[in-house]
Parts: structure tokens; sequence; C-alpha cells
């Protein structure tokens, strides 16, 4: 069985993933780290040559994905909008195929936390590219919520726990 943790942007879910990993002796595989592996290049700077638009990280995401589902027995580390998808006007929408492709070879356990824990914890991150150039972060994070938990088998919120318990609570659940 593979686990996927997804989940916004900043809530921990590659320290929670490396925690988990030494838990239930499982390897850890980042989509993130794969997009930056294939294309040479931070995600950041990927955001910025396709002048802040993000159709084509977001079909690389599939395409991460469609490599990754004969997987078994791995962590993946789900990047904040693994979940969505643009389309030609540069809105981003939930992404059936992305989410299906994703639910068929993992159990989906969304992380969480407060809204403005998220907030402070990125505002000022320049390593992370901007999500939209109109919506902030607030509104780009109320808008996915309701997604998060629609694509999840268990959402867990984990506002003032612990990287190590939080980990043990997701070993204990699997």
């Amino acid at each position: 069985m593979n686990i996927a943790l997804i989940g916004p942007r900043g809530v921990g879910k590659s320290k929670i993933s490396r925690k988990l990993s030494k838990l239930v002796l499982m390897p850890v595989v980042s989509t993130d780290m794969i997009a930056v592996y294939e294309t040479g290049i931070s995600i950041n700077e990927q955001i910025k040559k396709a002048n802040g638009k993000w159709s084509e990280f977001r079909e690389l995401e599939f395409q991460i994905l469609s490599k990754l589902k004969n997987s078994r027995n791995i962590i993946l580390d789900c990047g904040g909008g693994i979940l969505f998808d643009v389309d030609i006007n540069g809105n981003e929408f939930y992404s059936e195929k992305k989410v299906s492709l994703l639910k068929s070879f993992s159990k989906v356990i969304c992380l969480n936390q407060s809204l403005e824990y998220l907030i402070e914890k990125v505002i000022n991150d320049g390593e992370r590219p901007e999500l939209s150039k109109i919506n902030s972060y607030r509104e780009v994070l109320l808008r996915r919520l309701p997604y998060y938990k629609q694509a999840s088998d268990i959402f867990l919120e984990i506002d003032e726990i612990d990287v190590k318990d939080v980990a043990k609570k997701i070993s204990n659940l699997i």
C-alpha cells in the first residue's frame, strides 16, 4: 500500500513524510523533487520561465503521478497543488484526472493546519513561487480546502501537534 500526503503549502508534508518513513520503513518520494530532477531547475525557476503560468507544471505533476502508479509501499510527499489543474485562462480547478489517478494507487491523507499558521509560514518564503498574480495566498487556501477534504481518505487537523506525534498517528491509522 502507498500513502500519499496532501495538503496546503507549508503544512509540513515533507517533514512528516520523513518521520513517517522511519516509523513504517517505507521510502519517501516527493513529487516536487521529481519535478526538479526531471527539469533540472527549481519549481520557482520553472514558474518564472513560464511567466508565472502554472499549466505546464500541473501537467508535469500528472506525468509524474502516471509514472508512479505502479509503485508499491512508498510514501508520496505531494506538492500543495497536486489536486489542481489550470485552464486556458489561467484559472485553477480541481483535477478529477489527477485525483483519480492518485487515489488509484494510494491511501490519501490530507494534513491541515490553521490558516494563520500556514500564511505566516509561507508569506515571505522566496523559495516558493507565487501561486496567483490575482489572489492572495489566503484566498487560494480558502478555495482549495474543500477539495483537499474531498480528495482525502483521511483528513487530519494537526495544529499544535508535534511532527513525530503526527507521524505516529498516521502510522496507527494505516
